[in-house]
């Protein structure tokens, strides 16, 4: 990952792509690029960015690659993710807003500080493709059994098109999502990651349908705009 300047606190982050080749994967096309994220002039508000760069299409065609190839390469995704880390018990709380584009998937969620604690600590404030009228969330854990990874999804209805506030409630036994104030879910687990360090993180990929609407002059960008507000010992 690579650290991009910022303001201090809860705007602080990192994004992906910078030394290498990283993509959103779990299905969806494109790469992550930390150009693709930025802090807007208010001081407030990440501009989480997805655009096709043609002149790199064009590059990976004359060197060889196919057309869905080149493609995927070409497709520049954004990712934020907070430099903030604090342990989960408590509030955490963002605001977003998605692009009325059913060719953008996203996720919000909490993530653990140190990667090889995963799945514990995965907590998804929302999840999936934007334009269904319905998003996910989810606690993502160790099955004590096996140790494979385990969650509990489960979809609410929401359009992400429109700006909502979005917060999930941390404490032992029992995680709450709420949006613009209302209750939408609660969970009683034992798996509740209030002691571990977490972190904010936004990302985005494109869906593979964007394959549907390819011609020679195809121009593709759209923007998914993100606050981040509290977090355990900290607010915007």
């Amino acid at each position: 990952m690579r650290k991009e300047p910022s303001d201090a606190g809860l705007l602080a982050y990192r994004s992906y792509g910078g030394w290498g080749v990283q993509r959103p994967e779990h299905g969806t096309l494109g790469r992550y690029s930390p150009d693709m994220t930025k802090v807007l002039p208010d001081g407030h508000t990440v501009a989480l960015t997805l655009r096709l760069d043609r002149a790199a299409y064009q590059l990976y065609r004359e060197a060889g690659a196919g057309h869905d190839q080149a493609l995927h390469n070409s497709l520049l995704c954004p990712a934020w993710a907070g430099i903030h880390n604090a342990p989960g018990l408590g509030t955490w709380e963002i605001e977003l807003q998605a692009p009325p584009s059913d060719r953008v998937e996203l996720v919000a969620m909490l993530w653990p500080q140190d990667d090889r604690d995963w799945p514990r600590g995965e907590i998804n404030l929302l999840e999936g493709r934007v334009g269904t009228g319905r998003t996910l969330t989810n606690l993502h854990w160790p099955d004590p059994g096996t140790g494979e990874p385990a969650h509990a999804p489960e979809e609410i209805d929401l359009d992400l098109t429109l700006w909502h506030r979005y917060r999930v409630d941390v404490a032992p036994g029992l995680i709450r999502w709420l949006v613009d104030g209302r209750l939408r879910r609660e969970l009683n687990t034992p798996h509740t990651p209030h002691d571990l360090p977490l972190h904010l993180v936004v990302q985005a990929g494109v869906n593979p349908a964007i394959r549907e609407d390819w011609h020679d002059d195809l121009e593709w960008e759209q923007t998914i705009l993100f606050r981040p507000l509290r977090t355990p010992g900290a607010r915007a």
